[in-house]
């Protein structure tokens, strides 16, 4: 299992930070999350599937799997722009 942030949609909001401090931190200049692993320990799947489920922005895709084309996110991919808009009909994406 790997995990990523999208650092352009990441709200800052550490939530992932508090749920699991050694899988994810919070960049010094501008609180924006970024990954410390490569490759997600076995023992820390469901904790990082919670934080993924958890992120206020969907910023955290887990990829289950590293098999090329086989990959798949547990987590929901980014939204189409009308996804976006409907998840959230004011615009605002999360950001402070």
């Amino acid at each position: 299992m790997r995990v990523v942030v999208d650092q352009d949609l990441c709200g800052t909001t550490g939530q992932c930070v508090l749920t699991l401090p050694g899988t994810f931190r919070q960049r010094e200049p501008d609180g924006v999350a970024e990954v410390c692993v490569a490759t997600v320990p076995q023992a820390l799947h469901a904790a990082v599937r919670l934080a993924a489920s958890q992120c206020p922005v969907a910023a955290i895709r887990v990829i289950e799997s590293d098999a090329g084309d086989d990959e798949r996110a547990s987590a929901d991919p980014a939204p189409s722009p009308a996804e976006a808009e409907q998840r959230n009909p004011g615009g605002h994406d999360g950001t402070v």
